[in-house]
């Protein structure tokens, strides 16, 4: 019987996992064909990882609000252009989900997912653990009435459930799709719960980077936190029920859902990134020839907001040369301008709205 206040009895997977592909036939066709046609989509751009930054960072926004750090994209894309010291909390910790996302994706190049790649996102998020597994228990209570809403397995138990996790993650057992196992892989982070903080953030990140590694994708950008966030207590009430009742049904149904809805979203998104792209350059071709390039095009795509400075150090042309730039393209309403502080700042409008759409 579970009870909130009792450190919980994990079981290992896969036996303790009772529901199979043939439970969620449907559903799994149609996930797999979205997230099929988000790989092709992403790739569609001619910088694909560059000019979809701004699509991982809206992923960041999103996984760091489930855990409350609110801020905006506006706010973030600005910040990303101050000196470390003059940036605000929330949108440090959204930049530093973006860098562990992207250290994930590129660790992921060298070495399965394991221990290393998990203890290597956590670290990027800079959470005030130690850079390793919890040494102590912990619980999840309840923000408001801070009654215990769950306490994981003890602390001596985790490298022994870390490994199951790792050998089920990297088995080529058919037994399940790769999205479903994903889906219960996920579960499984979550409820060892293995740090003090971060759990939630390094096991979405986690879900994303086997998919990848089961090459269902090639490129980090599903935007699956979005769907989460807009329905989070849906999301927490069937991870619950997994740990209460057994009942995967619901929870994997849930997240395969999610998955296919924002798998569609993120391809929509990428497909408008793309068209808006092509039209801007072209733009820029025709009415600025002396100052277009290619390489310009892409880095005002991949900082939707930029400063001189910043598009000097990129091109490797003086601020003012940078600065001249900008300006004739905020004259030609293809950048709009202002000023925050001391910086002087140059903002893709067209892309932040298709973004924040």
């Amino acid at each position: 019987m579970f009870n909130p206040n009792t450190p919980f009895e994990l079981p290992e997977l896969p036996d303790c996992v009772n529901v199979s592909n043939n439970d969620f036939v449907e559903l799994l066709i149609a996930v797999r064909t979205e997230l099929a046609e988000l790989k092709g989509y992403s790739h569609k751009l001619p910088n694909p990882l560059l000019l979809l930054s701004p699509t991982i960072l809206k992923e960041s926004l999103a996984s760091s609000n489930i855990e409350n750090i609110n801020t905006t994209l506006e706010d973030v894309l600005c910040n990303e252009l101050f000196p470390e010291t003059e940036r605000k909390k929330p949108d440090k910790e959204v930049l530093k989900y973006r860098d562990a996302v992207l250290y994930a994706f590129n660790a992921l190049k060298e070495v399965p997912l394991s221990s290393r790649i998990i203890l290597g996102i956590h670290e990027m998020l800079d959470t005030t653990d130690a850079p390793n597994y919890r040494k102590i228990q912990n619980k999840i209570e309840n923000s408001l009435t801070k009654e215990a809403i769950y306490t994981p397995p003890p602390a001596n138990k985790i490298p022994q459930l870390i490994s199951n996790w790792e050998k089920f993650v990297n088995s080529e057992d058919s037994k399940f799709d790769p999205v479903l196992k994903a889906v219960i892989a996920h579960y499984q982070f979550e409820s060892i719960h293995p740090f003090g903080d971060g759990n939630g953030r390094t096991g979405r990140i986690l879900l994303l980077m086997q998919l990848i590694q089961d090459k269902i994708l090639t490129l980090p950008v599903l935007y699956i936190s979005g769907y989460i966030n807009k329905n989070r207590p849906k999301y927490y009430e069937t991870l619950r029920n997994v740990t209460k009742e057994n009942n995967w049904t619901n929870y994997c149904a849930y997240m395969l859902n999610a998955i296919y809805l924002q798998a569609l979203e993120t391809k929509n998104l990428i497909f408008s990134i793309s068209a808006l792209y092509d039209s801007f350059k072209e733009k820029v071709r025709i009415e600025s020839k002396k100052i277009y390039s290619s390489d310009l095009i892409d880095i005002l795509f991949s900082y939707p907001i930029i400063t001189p400075v910043k598009l000097g150090s990129i091109l490797n042309i003086h601020y003012t040369t940078a600065s001249r730039y900008l300006t004739e393209l905020s004259r030609k309403g293809l950048l709009s301008e202002n000023k925050v502080g001391k910086y002087h700042l140059f903002t893709n409008l067209e892309l932040m709205n298709t973004i924040n759409l």
